[in-house]
This record gives structure tokens, C-alpha cells and sequence, in this order.
């Protein structure tokens, strides 16, 4: 009987998604069966800018044994404890969507329904106040989590800012030492089956022929298997997050780098600003149909922190998806598979969600088409219910009398995202499953953060007085203070902890 396991795959492209892919693969099938090749075109070089992530990357790093100050050390990394949205709801207010959750519950109710009811007749402040990691986060501190040592300091979760080029260098060493067999070849070609379309080999630069079971592509924006060659589709949102433009731009640093990262509303998008441990990336992400590139650039190098370390380097994107992420005997990652803007730092995160799900429906060499449409569905609807959560930001605005916000914030919005809204305003529950990244505390925060208000608080809260429920929330923000009073600086725990080599 033949052997029906797949034995070899190809990765096409380098960078976070090929070598993340690569690195995980090669850990998970560690054995003489499977033989995994990465083709990385050196006339491709990977774009350094600064990069945010989530929580979720930790069990990437664990998984691989990574040991967490190497890597920070290595990636000119920094702690990332929130995302800041400065001007979402109107111009000089600013709130805080943090890894963490808000309060506590009282007799078995979740905090947020006695903040609701307290916060209705001006007896409680932002909900910031009642989050360490928020606090935190304005007042650029850092600690560990001490799980169940104290209560302050076990109710917060933590990501990292890091350098996306060191980063793929850093998992190529890893890759590599798991046995992955590296090319340094560029495609010219590719070869399919005439009968069912599938990929059989590429032909590279060097003349070399390269067949495989299965392909990875991982070529960035062009797509050159799931797309150019296998021709899949693309589900275009860009009627919903209008964004199409981004400029990228690195400089100096000159303030205390704090553990956050800045999403800043302007005329036509927002600004990210991304504190690594020897500078701090900057981009604009912008809608080309309100503001032309030139003024956008100016924009940027006008509120850019330091002095400039690179020339702006502009990129163009259409939001959306490719119409299949798992297509014939080819998978895509990362920007090959589709793009939804940084607003949220989820681009890592799809990528190592997607390398899970596709793990968990690997294939043999028959493809079995149920295998590829099941895991299509469940990257269709993730991804889907990001983007909800990402257009929540703009749909949600206060902006009055600008034409980019007030054009997102009458838009017709998804009837999904306007079922979550629905829901809050009137349960003050939102709805979610296993396939929704951002939970309860994440939809409060925004939910908060741009004025829009549940109608509805459990009735039980009704059993507590109002007077010793505020008493309640005071003590809590006052004990959150406090304890933010005795931590160390962002910059200090890392100079203490992590720093880089001068």
C-alpha cells in the first residue's frame, strides 16, 4: 500500500508568514517523513517597520521554546500592554483597549453591568479607571503578571512590539535548525496538472525544478500561487474600511517609550506609532479618495516624534480577503492571503491562527475537498468577524464635520457588526463563539471608548446600594492607582530586564 502522507512542502516568500510557517510546520512534524523547503527571492527584501501584536503570539514562542528575553533582545522589542485611540470618539479625547479585563465581578454579575448603571447618572468614571493594565499603559509602566500572588498584578496580559525584519531573521536560525531547507531562488514559472489544476513544481531562477505536495504561498500582495496562478478571487470590503493607502516610516526616539501602541485619528485614517527599544515606527494609514499621498506624507513627517531614519515607503492595499485561503493543494499566509489594516495588530495573529487551523485539518495527498471548504468556512467567518470589529472603530466616530469620518460613520454597516451593537445596547451582552478573537472586555472597551451606551444593566444590580456601589468603583480606581504608583517604568524594567546592546 502507498504511503498517501504528504512528504513535501514548498514555502514561497520568506518574511513573518513564510517563516512563521516554516518554524511551525517543521516543529510540529518533526520527523524524517516530511520534507519542508522555503524559496525566498533575494531580490525581495522584507520591509523593517515596526510591528504590534496580541497576546496569542506567546504560545508561538512557547511552543517553538523560544526564551522570551533572547528574543526581545534580538528583535529590539518592547512590552505592549494596550492600544491607545487618541481622537476615535472626537478630536483630543483618547481611551484605551487593553489586554485585560475591567473590575471584578459583584455577587456573581460582571462589573460592567454596575459600571453601566453608575456611569448613567455621573457616579463613576471612564472605564480605564477600574483597569490596571490601562492605567499603566497611560502612565508608561510596566511589570509582569504575578498569577495569584496579587490580585493588582494577575488581571493583565501582555504582547510585544518588535522589528519585523529582525523578526524574520530571528525564526529563520529557528527554522533552520529544525531542518528546514532554505533557497535563496526567485520563481519564474509554475507548473500545473492539466486534469485537476493542481500545483506540481516551480521552476526557479537557477534552472532547479522544484516539485511538492503542497505549497505555501507567502509572496506578499502579488500572490503568485493563489492568485496569478490558481486565479481564487478576492472578497473586496474596501465599501466598508476605505483605507487603501499606508506610508511607513521609521525615526529616532526622544520620549520614554511607553507600553502601548498609538493609533491616532487624522483627517482621512490614522497614525500608528510603534515604540521598539532603538526607535519608534511610524505609519499613516489613509483613504486616497480624501487626501493625496504627498499631503499625507507631509502629515506624517510633521508629527513624527524624532528625527526621520528612512525614506517614506508607500504601499497600497485593498481590505478584503482572497475568496479561498486553502485553494487546490495551495495555502496562503499573510499578505498573499488578504489584508486587514493594523488597526488592531491582528496581522500576526491571523497569520498563526491560520498555520493552526490548517494543522488542525492537514490534509493527505487526495485532498479531501471537505478537509479544504470546512477550513475555508471557519477563516471566512474569523476573519469576518475582525473586520467587524475593526469598522466598529470608525462606524462609531463622533467626528462631526469631516468629510472621511462622517462618510464611515454613515455608512451601512454589516448586519453582523449590527447585531453585536444591537445586542449591547439592549442586553448588554455581546454574542460570540469559539471563531470570535475579541471577547466581552475588547467590545467594552470601544463600546466606551466611543460613547455608545447599553440601555439595559442586570436587575440584580438593583440589590446593592448606589451609594456603597460607588464607594465600590472609587476604591477599586483608588487601589489600581496605587499600585501603578509603585511599578517601574516601561524603559526601566526593560533596562533591567531585557535591553538591547548599545
Amino acid at each position: 500500500m502507498s504511503d498517501n502522507r504528504i512528504q513535501k512542502i514548498v514555502i514561497v516568500g520568506g518574511g513573518t508568514a513564510g517563516w512563521m510557517a516554516a518554524c511551525t510546520l517543521a516543529n510540529r512534524f518533526s520527523n524524517k517523513n516530511l520534507n519542508i523547503t522555503l524559496v525566498e527571492s533575494p531580490s525581495i527584501n522584507t520591509v523593517g517597520v515596526g510591528e504590534a501584536t496580541v497576546p496569542y503570539i506567546k504560545e508561538f514562542l512557547q511552543d517553538l521554546k523560544i526564551d522570551e528575553v533572547d528574543f526581545i533582545k534580538q528583535t529590539n522589542a518592547t512590552y505592549k500592554l494596550a492600544i491607545e485611540f487618541d481622537g476615535w470618539h472626537s478630536e483630543g479625547q483618547s481611551f484605551m483597549h487593553p489586554f485585560a479585563g475591567y473590575g471584578a465581578r459583584i455577587a456573581r454579575i460582571p462589573f460592567h453591568h454596575y459600571w453601566i448603571k453608575l456611569k448613567a447618572t455621573h457616579k463613576a468614571g471612564a472605564l480605564d479607571n477600574y483597569c490596571l493594565a490601562s492605567q499603566m499603559a497611560y502612565a508608561k509602566k510596566f511589570a509582569l503578571p504575578k498569577p495569584h500572588q496579587d490580585i493588582e498584578l494577575s488581571t493583565f496580559n501582555y504582547a510585544f512590539h518588535f522589528d519585523a525584519r529582525l523578526f524574520a531573521l530571528y525564526l529563520e536560525k529557528v527554522a533552520v535548525g529544525l531542518g528546514v531547507n532554505v533557497l535563496r531562488s526567485t520563481v519564474t514559472s509554475v507548473n500545473q496538472n492539466p486534469h485537476n489544476g493542481f500545483i506540481e513544481s516551480l521552476k526557479l531562477d537557477t534552472g532547479e525544478t522544484l516539485d511538492a505536495d503542497l505549497f505555501i504561498d507567502c509572496s506578499g500582495f502579488s500572490g503568485l500561487l493563489i492568485e496569478k496562478t490558481l486565479h481564487t478571487g478576492y472578497l473586496d470590503w474596501s465599501h466598508w474600511l476605505p483605507c487603501n493607502r499606508a506610508i511607513a516610516m521609521p525615526c529616532a526616539t526622544t520620549q520614554l517609550p511607553p507600553s502601548s501602541t498609538r493609533a491616532l485619528a487624522c483627517e482621512a485614517g490614522w497614525q500608528w506609532r510603534i515604540p521598539l527599544q532603538n526607535r519608534v515606527g511610524n505609519g499613516y494609514v489613509y483613504s486616497s479618495q480624501h487626501l493625496e499621498d504627498e499631503h499625507a506624507a507631509q502629515h506624517l513627517l510633521t508629527n513624527l516624534e524624532g528625527k526621520p531614519l528612512a525614506d517614506p515607503l508607500f504601499i497600497q492595499f485593498t481590505t478584503g480577503m482572497r475568496a479561498k485561503t486553502w485553494n487546490k493543494n495551495v495555502l496562503s499566509l499573510g499578505l498573499a492571503s488578504g489584508f486587514l489594516e493594523p488597526l488592531e495588530s491582528t496581522s500576526i495573529y491571523l497569520i498563526q491562527s491560520t498555520i493552526e487551523a490548517f494543522i488542525n485539518h492537514f490534509p493527505n495527498k487526495d485532498f479531501d475537498p471537505y478537509l479544504t471548504d470546512n477550513f475555508n468556512s471557519i477563516l471566512k467567518t474569523r476573519q469576518e468577524r475582525l473586520r467587524d470589529f475593526i469598522i466598529l472603530h470608525y462606524y462609531g466616530n463622533q467626528r462631526s464635520g469631516e468629510a472621511f469620518w462622517d462618510d464611515v460613520r454613515t455608512m451601512p454597516i454589516p448586519l453582523s457588526l449590527q447585531e453585536k451593537i444591537d445586542s449591547f445596547i439592549h442586553t448588554a451582552q455581546v454574542p460570540q463563539d469559539d471563531l470570535d478573537f475579541f471577547r466581552t472586555s475588547s467590545w467594552l472597551a470601544l463600546f466606551s471608548g466611543l460613547g455608545i451606551q447599553s440601555k439595559r444593566y442586570h436587575p440584580a444590580v438593583d440589590n446593592f446600594s448606589e451609594q456603597a456601589l460607588e464607594k465600590e468603583l472609587q476604591t477599586l480606581s483608588n487601589s489600581i492607582l496605587k499600585t501603578v504608583e509603585t511599578l517601574p517604568t516601561h524603559l526601566k524594567f526593560i533596562q533591567n530586564n531585557c535591553a538591547i546592546k548599545p
